[in-house]
């Protein structure tokens, strides 16, 4: 391993995962950390928005969702691949959601279905945590992710209308072989 020139680089790291602004170039010794994961935006839709079109600019780096009748935002992300889930970034304002309940490869869930369910696992945040500090998940439960849904039943400030700037997910592509490229040996 080599030891980075700049050591200042791996004080706004959690677990490999920059806690904030842009995430530092790679290295030898950073390599081994979880990525940001590509999403299939085609596939991703949100509930319960005013404005359900910015939500590609939310996850593609910047922008601003809002809720539209009531707080709750119901949030279908959906990956290229299986993945393994490491960590979410989130960023909001102070109407940015109280908490974040995760659903697993669901593909049709509405709110009675969210209300209703136990969630895989729900993450309380604060004002630390929706100013882009990674949301460590229980890695053991998301490993093999294809789509995941993400309920915010109210926000912050408990105002109407709950905001989200960005949506960022971190962790690596599950490993899959093809077998059609399989060769057979001897």
């Amino acid at each position: 391993r080599q030891v980075p020139e700049d050591i200042h680089t791996y004080t706004h790291m959690i677990n490999g995962v920059p806690t904030g602004g842009a995430p530092p170039a790679k290295s030898a010794a950073s390599c081994c950390g979880p990525d940001e994961l590509s999403l299939d935006i085609s596939r991703c839709e949100v509930l319960n928005a005013s404005n359900p079109a910015a939500l590609a600019a939310v996850l593609g780096g910047g922008g601003e969702l809002r809720s539209d009748c009531d707080e709750q935002l119901l949030i279908t992300i959906a990956f290229p691949s299986a993945v393994k889930l490491h960590s979410i970034v989130l960023e909001g304002p102070g109407s940015a959601p109280d908490e974040i309940r995760l659903f697993l490869n669901r593909t049709a869930m509405g709110f009675d279905d969210a209300e209703a369910e136990e969630p895989l696992q729900a993450l309380p945040l604060d004002e630390a945590r929706r100013s882009g500090a990674p949301l460590l998940l229980q890695y053991v439960k998301f490993q093999n992710v294809s789509t995941l849904t993400l309920f915010a039943p109210s926000n912050q400030e408990e105002s109407e209308v709950t905001t989200l700037h960005r949506l960022r997910f971190f962790g690596s592509v599950h490993d899959t072989t093809n077998m059609k490229e399989f060769k057979r040996v001897g």
